[in-house]
């Protein structure tokens, strides 16, 4: 049965950093089952799901350290459990898009804590708008809805938010 084992890394961007780590899960006897990998502010940052038979995920475990180390990385590996999450719960995509302004994240994050709603994923980005330079602010989440929620409501709620805080919401049915 395989095993599982999460890897963050972060470190100076540079070209090549792909390439070493995955390069060290595979001579590993691991594989990459699903991954996150960004550059942000000159700092690449991976979160990766390896996954493998007893002996290859030992292998990651005890040899990320220093492959991280060749590769200019701070890496932290540890188990972890493999399979479906989210059981009980309906996947949503939530849209936000905002001027930029302190908290929107934390606004919307505890307004699902406190449903139990869980994030999956959670992007966001600060671009500027082309003609005045104004900070905009785009929040994308995959969101675990537990399937007892009232997703009507929840949207109204949302809506509330968006008034509140000047942000448009859209919460929709994930692909």
């Amino acid at each position: 049965m395989p095993q599982h084992a999460v890897l963050t890394a972060v470190g100076p961007d540079k070209p090549g950093l792909v390439n070493s780590i995955s390069k060290f899960i595979l001579d590993c006897g691991g594989n990459i089952e699903d991954s996150r990998m960004a550059v942000l502010g000159g700092e690449f940052a991976m979160l990766i799901l390896v996954s493998g038979e007893a002996p290859a995920v030992e292998r990651v475990l005890t040899g990320a350290s220093q492959a991280g180390e060749a590769a200019g990385l701070s890496i932290l590996a540890k188990r972890t459990q493999g399979g479906a999450s989210g059981r009980g719960t309906i996947p949503y995509a939530l849209d936000a898009y905002s001027m930029d302004h302190p908290g929107i994240v934390q606004r919307v994050s505890r307004f699902l804590a406190e449903r139990g709603i869980n994030v999956r994923a959670l992007d966001t980005r600060l671009t500027h708008a082309p003609i005045t330079g104004q900070p905009l602010f785009s929040l994308h989440a995959t969101l675990d809805v537990p399937s007892g929620v009232k997703v009507a409501e929840l949207r109204r709620a949302l809506e509330q938010i968006g008034a509140e805080e000047n942000i448009d919401l859209e919460l929709k049915p994930a692909n």
